[in-house]
């Protein structure tokens, strides 16, 4: 591989661009969650976005914490601005080895096939969002999504999936070149309809040369995905896209 991804989409960025770039990700970090504290303020990010917005049937009480969060197959992402969670987002590699993730469980009949032919996905899920921090950092959707994506190449995966309500079906297809696989649905216990999106490994060079935010380093990918029993994930990561372009 190259020695950075944005090397793959090579592009003239301007210094005005890259400094408005290190505008936006100036202050934020990705962090790995693992500890109780962590969890718990996950959680509660999760009930307050949720509730926020009538998705589900029902409200949460709890803090909407699940065991997935805590297999080992599952990487759980904070989003820190000034040391503040501000997102959240769950990814699982989907294989024909891997137990079922989010977007199987709810489109069986279109995935099964596919992974039966040997394609892999990446499955974000439990995408939450403090809108109050968002008004302020209006990027902070993209910089949380920016994971899904370069988890994607990192692993190889075929696609990165995303399944997302029917009205936010043409953003996925503006901002990300998704098409769809499946739906629309409205699965039990939710008010939606739903649909099932696709995002080809292929395309995001697409993604990345329409929104240098999404430039990364090899070295950012490792430490946000790769594991080793004998190494602690690093406290926090902060994002690399301005040294990626710089690089290309």
């Amino acid at each position: 591989m190259s020695q950075t991804i944005a090397a793959d989409t090579r592009r003239t960025v301007s210094a005005n661009a890259i400094q408005r770039l290190l505008s936006v990700v100036n202050g934020v970090d990705y962090r790995r969650i693992s500890t109780p504290e962590d969890f718990e303020d996950v959680g509660l990010l999760r009930r307050k976005a949720f509730n926020a917005r009538d998705v589900y049937e029902r409200k949460f009480e709890s803090p909407v914490i699940e065991p997935l969060d805590f297999d080992p197959d599952t990487y759980l992402f904070g989003l820190y601005h000034e040391g503040n969670l501000v997102s959240s987002m769950r990814l699982n590699m989907l294989t024909a080895e891997t137990p079922p993730t989010p977007a199987m469980e709810l489109f069986a009949d279109t995935l099964q096939p596919l992974l039966a032919q040997g394609m892999t996905f990446v499955d974000p899920s439990r995408f939450a969002i403090d809108a109050e921090a968002s008004r302020l950092l209006p990027a902070l959707p993209l910089l949380t999504h920016r994971l899904s994506t370069m988890m994607t190449l990192h692993m190889q995966a075929d696609y990165c999936l995303c399944a997302v309500k029917l009205e936010h079906e043409a953003y996925y297809r503006r901002v990300f070149g998704a098409t769809r696989l499946a739906g629309p649905f409205e699965p039990d216990g939710m008010c939606v309809k739903a649909v099932l999106l696709g995002i080809s490994r292929n395309n995001v060079g697409y993604v990345m040369s329409r929104n240098p935010l999404f430039y990364f380093t090899e070295t950012e990918a490792r430490l946000l995905f790769d594991r080793s029993e004998d190494v602690l994930p690093p406290l926090c990561v902060h994002p690399t896209a301005q040294y990626a372009i710089r690089a290309a």
